[in-house]
């Protein structure tokens, strides 16, 4: 990676990381990205998508969640933007600016266009002889890296790669993802290979939903507000 793409690969890696709470400090001597929670480092950022990190430093379980984390942004983070180093320039009728074609497919296409705020994706459908495009869909880039990934899912969906029935909306899976937890954490007894079945599953919605936490959690507290609201205490009703 050349200094002008690592240079924009860190930009890039500072504002998605800095979306999900985390502190990023100026690059080092060295070429690394420090990266802090909570006022402490947890580790820093590779320019090839990676992270060093001492093992003090991610002790606990919150802050190896949020290596995790860190990890998992790099890698999209990187995956996209090496894409944008290298794909082709979008031209259409009445296109301007920098959109880079990252994908093309059955008529749709994928473009991410930078901006001071991020990479902002957008799936367009070609019309007239290819010559233009209709209907934009736009993702981010207040989203993060998360915009990376909804972006491709929808094209996916737009292009026919994927029957829009074999995808789950976020809110679809962050809610498996309560009733799985409950499963796994109530006191009813099921088999090893349920279990098994059931943590495989939560992982891999926990690696799919970027802001998975927030949305359980306001969930959770829908129904707890909602338990209040109907609870005979809360109507003034007297039982005795």
């Amino acid at each position: 990676m050349n200094a002008e793409a690592k240079k924009r690969y860190f930009q890039e890696l500072t504002l998605n990381l800095r979306h999900e709470g985390f502190t990023v400090k100026p690059e080092t001597e060295d070429g690394l990205l420090p990266v802090e929670l909570n006022g402490r480092r947890l580790c820093l950022a590779l320019d090839t998508g990676g992270v060093r990190y001492r093992r003090e430093d991610v002790s606990g379980d919150v802050r190896s969640e949020a290596l995790e984390q860190v990890l998992d942004i790099a890698k999209i983070t990187g995956e996209y933007m090496s894409q944008m180093e290298t794909a082709p320039q979008l031209t259409a009728a009445s296109l301007e600016g920098d959109y880079r074609l990252l994908t093309d497919f059955n008529g749709v296409v994928l473009a991410g266009h930078p901006t001071q705020f991020g990479v902002q994706f957008i799936t367009w459908e070609r019309v007239q002889n290819r010559t233009a495009l209709h209907q934009g869909n736009y993702y981010g880039p207040s989203d993060g890296a998360g915009s990376y990934t909804a972006a491709k899912q929808g094209f996916a969906v737009r292009s026919g790669l994927i029957p829009r029935s074999a995808l789950f909306t976020q809110e679809q899976l962050a809610e498996t993802y309560r009733c799985i937890r409950e499963t796994l954490e109530s006191a009813c007894p099921i088999t090893d290979e349920r279990q098994k079945c059931l943590e495989s599953a939560a992982e891999q919605i926990e690696h799919g939903v970027p802001d998975l936490a927030a949305r359980a959690a306001l969930s959770n507290q829908r129904e707890m507000e909602l338990t209040a609201m109907e609870s005979p205490q809360d109507s003034g009703m007297q039982f005795s």
